[in-house]
């Protein structure tokens, strides 16, 4: 780099901290639920020498983690050389594998080469892990995990959610248990690549609402950590256990997509993404892709103002649907991008998005979400062919039998209840909500709606106001509000802050510059009936002494 590129990077507002590399494509297993449809590497992928330049320029733009991925990256000749590169100039690199060739060697060069932690799938039990990826695979991966932890590095176990392991999770999480593993990690299956094929795994919007209840009960039991990707959540009750703290020790909130802010998405071919889950839109297969490293230099296309758009020039009125309305919009955006791409095509609306379906649970007149769960599902399956169209819910004829129907009246028959009230919500306080369109962050809100729907007595959310695109933003609200990327696993797991062998450049990383203060109440919906108050935010419901 040349002095007036280091100055340039010093005074560029976005820093690429987290980093996503598909060393290769090839892979030796064909996932049935694999967004990438991995399995032949791509045309003319990256030499290692390649891979070693853009190492090196990765390391001047700032970037501080990288998470090595696929394919199967261990099939790529040069990751063992890639990731010492990557831990010598100062970053650190882990790596996501499944495992089904691991050897023992292998497992040793991990720890020697400076990888911090391996992240290995693991889908369900036996044979809900082998429909998905392939006969002899359950057991090969189990072996793997010990294999790995047996060379001294620890181990996370990577799961994507979908509608054959759904009813397994708590197998999974005794699973983990047995195996002394780390960290659960947990990610929504997304309609797209082999994904898109099997339309019957994708699991539908409202399934979220009792997804997140469950993870968060198994994650009370210890002693394995449990955590969701950026696929889940959004500001929901179980963010703050969920998310827990950031791989810097940050308290997790969710402040939307990072992808070409301070996340960066490298492909096999040099192709360079805000995020490689953010495949196929509406302009095409690389609608995403802003550029190469065999075209232009990773400095270029990070730097250039007129690339990743999408965030970068990220507007309220960007918004459609619930997320339109939404009093998160300003700090959300959407939710995950990958989620919104993946059912429409585009970034503006996430039907998977736990608030909204939380939301319209509670405030329904009769707790019932049929109309808005169709309405999502069809979203969902319209979109994945990709549109650039907004998908249209055709409304149904005739008569509705539940129309009329009181499904929390006393007298209601147990046929007309199973018809029609299935998410029924009678404990809700129903009626007329007048905060429901307040958009506490708008600056030109009167002070009577700020006192009535936003001062909380438990105080604001100090995150609601902070515009992560903005470069005037102070950094100490940078990483308070927006550092929340789900871009590999956490490098700082197990990194023991008092430990004086600890390596300088990881006590950087993990051990300093902790910013604390997320309001943790701020998500708590105390009336609701859907899930369970975790109980270390049970106080958020008590009402003061001088309320009483």
């Amino acid at each position: 780099m040349t002095p007036e590129q280091l100055e340039t990077i010093a005074r560029f507002p976005y820093k690429p901290r987290m980093c996503v590399w598909e060393l290769t494509l090839a892979c030796n297993l064909r996932c049935g639920h694999c967004g990438s449809r991995a399995g032949v590497a791509r045309e003319d992928e990256m030499t290692t020498d390649e891979c070693l330049a853009v190492v090196a320029d990765l390391a001047a733009l700032g970037c501080e983690v990288i998470t090595l991925s696929g394919g199967e990256p261990t099939l790529h000749p040069g990751w063992r050389e890639i990731a010492r590169a990557i831990r010598a100039a100062g970053m650190i690199p882990n790596i996501v594998t499944n495992g089904v060739h691991c050897t023992p060697e292998m497992a040793r060069d991990m720890k020697e080469c400076g990888l911090s932690n391996a992240a290995v799938s693991l889908d369900g039990p036996a044979d809900v892990h082998e429909t998905i990826r392939g006969p002899g695979t359950f057991a090969r991966t189990c072996a793997a995990v010990a294999t790995i932890q047996e060379a001294g590095l620890p181990v996370t176990i990577m799961t994507t959610i979908n509608q054959l392991n759904l009813p397994h999770l708590e197998t999974i999480y005794d699973l983990c248990v047995s195996m002394g593993v780390d960290r659960w990690r947990l990610q929504l299956g997304k309609p797209m690549g082999n994904l898109g094929d099997h339309e019957d795994w994708v699991i539908e919007p409202r399934e979220i609402l009792y997804v997140l209840p469950r993870l968060h009960r198994l994650a009370e039991r210890g002693p394995v950590k449990v955590g969701i990707g950026d696929s889940l959540g959004f500001h929901s009750v179980y963010d703050i256990p969920l998310r827990a703290t950031s791989w810097k020790g940050t308290p997790q909130h969710w402040g939307g997509c990072q992808a070409g802010m301070l996340g960066i998405g490298i492909e096999s071919d040099g192709g360079i993404k805000g995020c490689l889950s953010m495949q196929s839109g509406c302009q095409g297969p690389h609608t995403f892709r802003e550029g190469s490293v065999r075209e232009r230099s990773l400095f270029e296309i990070w730097t250039d103002p007129n690339l990743f758009a999408y965030n970068r020039r990220f507007a309220l009125t960007d918004l459609t649907g619930a997320c339109a309305t939404c009093a998160h919009g300003r700090t959300c955006r959407g939710g995950a991008h990958c989620v919104s791409i993946a059912v429409s095509g585009t970034t503006t609306e996430n039907p998977y998005c736990y608030y909204m379906l939380a939301e319209r649970a509670r405030k329904s007149p009769l707790g019932r979400m049929k109309n808005q769960v169709a309405a999502a599902a069809a979203m969902l399956f319209a979109g994945a062919g990709v549109s650039c169209v907004p998908p249209v819910v055709e409304p149904t004829y005739g008569v509705d039998p539940c129309e009329d129907v009181q499904c929390c009246a006393v007298d209601i028959s147990p046929e007309t209840y199973d018809q029609c009230c299935e998410d029924a919500c009678c404990n809700c306080d129903y009626g007329s909500d007048p905060c429901e369109y307040v958009q506490c962050s708008d600056p030109d809100l009167t002070i009577y709606d700020w006192e009535q729907c936003c001062n909380m007595d438990y105080g604001s959310d100090p995150c609601h106001l902070v515009d992560c695109q903005d470069p005037q933003v102070p950094q100490q609200y940078i990483d308070q509000c927006c550092n929340n990327m789900d871009y590999g696993v956490d490098p700082c797991t197990d990194a023991d802050c008092a430990d004086p062998n600890l390596p300088p450049e990881t006590f950087e990383i993990c051990c300093s510059n902790m910013e604390y203060g997320v309001d943790p109440c701020e998500s708590v919906c105390c009336e609701c009936d859907y899930g369970e108050i975790p109980p270390e935010l049970q106080y958020c419901c008590e009402v003061p002494p001088e309320k009483k």
